[in-house]
């Protein structure tokens, strides 16, 4: 009996377990209910805050949240868009699609905004806003000039007149890529600059622009641009004493150190102008002891183009900077001695060797044109006091002068 006894006492109390188990559920539901205080996750999926559309847009409407989500409501421009099971969600996890017809709206920002309530007690609410931009305008491009021209050792500048702003615009010629930036801000007219090595092979070649709006539409602009030969004059016997190249080695960097150092910047170089107005030339001219492209036989280097010019004035006569931009570099070099370069944007540097020592700048500082860099002087590879000026497009040397005579 006693057994029996025992064992009737241990099925009524598994039988109590259920019920132990829903009043402990029971307890926690309500305990939640009550005490519940996040807003609910919901998001809208299919639309980015910024983002540019056109045609149909297919969105959700998706929940993860912590609580039952009682209902969801999604505003376009104030106005409530009617979604399936929106006003009646009744769980944690949903997935509720709708559409955004672009066509019937205007070519402008719109505003869409989710609202989410949760069933706690405390009736948690998320409310969130997505910006977005609407472009179902056909792209249209084409070049403001037909056909250019240009000599070896020039800036080839291109112009494009879209119809609209886009993200990506791109010049294919001589098998290299050059972007397009707008030439002021919110512009229309896109503008390349293309560096003309003196090297460059006379001919005429092809110019491809491609575009790409920010809806991703394409367009294919074709021009042709004409590289004339220009007769760069030749010198011979220039020479640097070993005994002063040997102390150079002493005190100065490898120059690769300096060619590796603007790769870099090149890549960090800004997508816009930092430049107004030409370039001036950054010292008084005495004498041109070196026009650019000059085809040098020395020593040390042997033959090469000397793709810079060489400007002669007093010894320590300030040397400024020809226009605004960031110094990018101060430093002692073997070749180009106390060297400073500077970006002005676009991939656009210019640099000044020899200077016998610096102004008080530093790399990181933004400095305005006419403001001092250094002093003329003969450090590194140089056998006279003189400034060697020399302006970059991509790290490819082009005519510095020429950025004095146009406003590029």
């Amino acid at each position: 009996m006693k057994g029996i006894d025992a064992m009737s006492k241990y099925v009524r109390l598994l039988a109590l377990v259920p019920v132990f188990l829903i009043a402990l559920w029971i307890g926690n539901s309500f305990f939640k209910y009550f005490t519940h205080n996040s807003v609910p996750k919901v998001e809208i999926i299919g639309v980015r805050d910024g983002g540019v559309y056109k045609g149909i847009i297919n969105c959700f409407v998706e929940g993860d949240s912590d609580y039952k989500v009682s209902c969801v409501s999604v505003f376009l421009d104030n106005d409530l868009i009617p979604i399936d099971g929106a006003q009646y969600v009744k769980s944690k996890k949903f997935n509720l699609p709708f559409k955004i017809d672009t066509s019937s709206l205007v070519e402008y920002e719109h505003t869409l905004k989710l609202e989410a309530v949760d069933s706690s007690y405390k009736v948690n609410k998320l409310s969130e806003i997505i910006k977005f931009y609407v472009d179902n305008v056909p792209l249209k491009s084409a070049f403001m000039h037909d056909g250019y021209k240009v000599e070896q050792g020039k800036t080839l500048h291109l112009k494009m007149q879209l119809n609209k702003q886009v993200d990506f615009a791109e010049a294919n010629v001589f098998s290299q890529k050059y972007c397009f930036y707008p030439e002021s801000e919110n512009s229309t007219v896109y503008e390349c600059f293309i560096p003309i090595d003196c090297e460059q092979h006379p001919d005429e070649y092809l110019i491809e622009a491609k575009v790409i709006d920010r809806v991703g539409n394409h367009s294919i602009a074709n021009n042709t641009v004409k590289i004339c030969e220009f007769n760069f004059p030749r010198q011979k016997g220039f020479t640097v004493s070993s005994t002063k190249l040997n102390n150079e080695k002493e005190i100065s960097m490898d120059d690769r150190i300096k060619q590796d150092a603007l790769g870099k910047w090149l890549n960090d170089s800004p997508r816009k102008k930092l430049w107004s107005g030409p370039f001036e030339v950054p010292t008084i001219v005495k004498r041109l002891s070196t026009p650019y492209g000059e085809i040098r036989v020395t020593p040390q280097r042997g033959r090469y183009y000397h793709k810079a010019v060489d400007i002669v004035n007093n010894p320590n006569s300030v040397i400024w900077a020809s226009q605004n931009g960031k110094v990018i570099i101060k430093d002692r070099y073997l070749l180009s001695g106390n060297t400073v370069i500077i970006d002005h944007g676009l991939g656009v540097f210019t640099k000044y060797f020899h200077l016998n020592d610096f102004a008080d700048i530093e790399v990181g500082d933004f400095i305005k044109k006419g403001e001092p860099v250094g002093k003329l002087g003969m450090t590194g590879y140089a056998n006279g006091p003189h400034l060697h000026w020399e302006l970059t497009i991509n790290n490819v040397a082009v005519d510095p002068f020429e950025w004095t005579k146009k406003i590029f």
